[in-house]
């Protein structure tokens, strides 16, 4: 009788310690995870600085043949050059190094194999290769990382393009449309023969009781290859499976609920954009808010100067022009800002 008492008192002991050491674990992860760590960092910060530091800033070479009117997009490649798009305007794609000097243009203006006509936004893929929007000619054109064409896809419609890490390809389209003001689907995935494989993301109905079109990127995807949509006159993320299936709504805090403005002139809002430390940015009128990736806000008001262009690991690329007014316009400065 007293060896089975024993027994039972020991397999209590047993089971009260592996608890014990099961809640420690458990807390000892969540301490360690890299959001739980950053909500700990953020809290009551009042600086971008206490988040960031610079990493580089670079001041674009200004020559005949560099000359920029607008910037529609950014991206960094694989050699680490500066890829930038202007596809509204001189409609052409300019390459810098890392350090600014201007390299060459991607390609030429054209409606041959590789030329583009408007080429309205860039993304790189994990094996270097670029994808171009060329928005008025229908086609997502691709170079290798050597900047040598390899291929086009016909026959898609959209405005910024996206790649994940399965190299699935999504175009966000979130502008309104003045002559025909309906809700549609702002993000599709597309196949490697342009058809339409899913489409996701519909448009708010709140956004159609607004004056004006915007031509904004909308989308970011994750390590994790979800993605995070909003459209520029709305303050509402939504997170999305690859699939397409809606996970969440981020809570917003109530001062930026909704569309703020006075009479018409909106809060134009950018991004979201997604950092590797389960980390998401919004900015708006010159300041950012920070979330995670589970929707919680944790920190906003925080002064930006420039306008984000693009993301990536634990960086963000700020496009800021100097010297209006002041003789002859330079090209804008890329700044890289790193979190600490």
């Amino acid at each position: 009788m007293r060896r089975i008492i024993n027994l039972i008192i020991l397999a209590m002991l047993s089971f009260f310690i592996l608890n014990i050491y099961a809640s420690y674990g458990a807390r000892g992860m969540a301490e360690s995870f890299p959001g739980h760590f950053f909500k700990k960092q953020v809290k009551g910060v009042k600086s971008i600085d206490d988040l960031f530091e610079i990493k580089s800033n670079v001041q674009l070479e200004l020559s005949p043949e560099s000359a920029l009117a607008n910037v529609t997009a950014l991206a960094i490649d694989a050699q680490g050059n500066y890829l930038v798009c202007d596809g509204t305007q001189l409609n052409q794609v300019w390459i810098f190094s890392a350090a600014g000097k201007f390299l060459r243009n991607l390609s030429q203006r054209g409606q041959g194999p590789g030329e583009y006509y408007s080429p309205l936004s860039v993304t790189v893929d994990k094996h270097g290769n670029i994808c171009i929007n060329d928005y008025l000619q229908s086609k997502i054109i691709i170079y290798d990382r050597d900047y040598k064409y390899k291929n086009e896809i016909k026959n898609v419609r959209g405005h910024y393009v996206h790649v994940n890490s399965r190299e699935e390809i999504y175009l966000y389209d979130g502008m309104l449309r003045p002559m025909n003001k309906s809700v549609f689907d702002t993000i599709k995935k597309i196949g490697q023969d342009g058809r339409i494989i899913l489409s996701f993301a519909p448009l708010m109905e709140e956004i159609l009781s607004t004056h004006f079109s915007l031509l904004s990127d909308g989308m970011d995807i994750d390590e994790k290859d979800n993605i995070y949509e909003m459209n520029p006159l709305y303050y509402q993320v939504r997170k999305w499976s690859p699939e397409g299936r809606l996970i969440k709504a981020f809570n917003v805090p109530s001062h930026l609920r909704g569309i703020r403005r006075s009479g018409d002139n909106y809060v134009i809002l950018n991004g979201p954009f997604c950092l590797n430390k389960n980390v998401v940015i919004i900015q708006r009128e010159g300041v950012v808010d920070l979330y995670d990736t589970e929707g919680n806000y944790l920190a906003g008001g925080l002064h930006l100067p420039g306008k984000i262009r693009y993301a990536r690991d634990r960086e963000i690329y700020v496009e800021l022009w100097e010297g209006e007014g002041k003789g002859e316009q330079p090209n804008p400065r890329i700044i890289c800002y790193q979190l600490k």
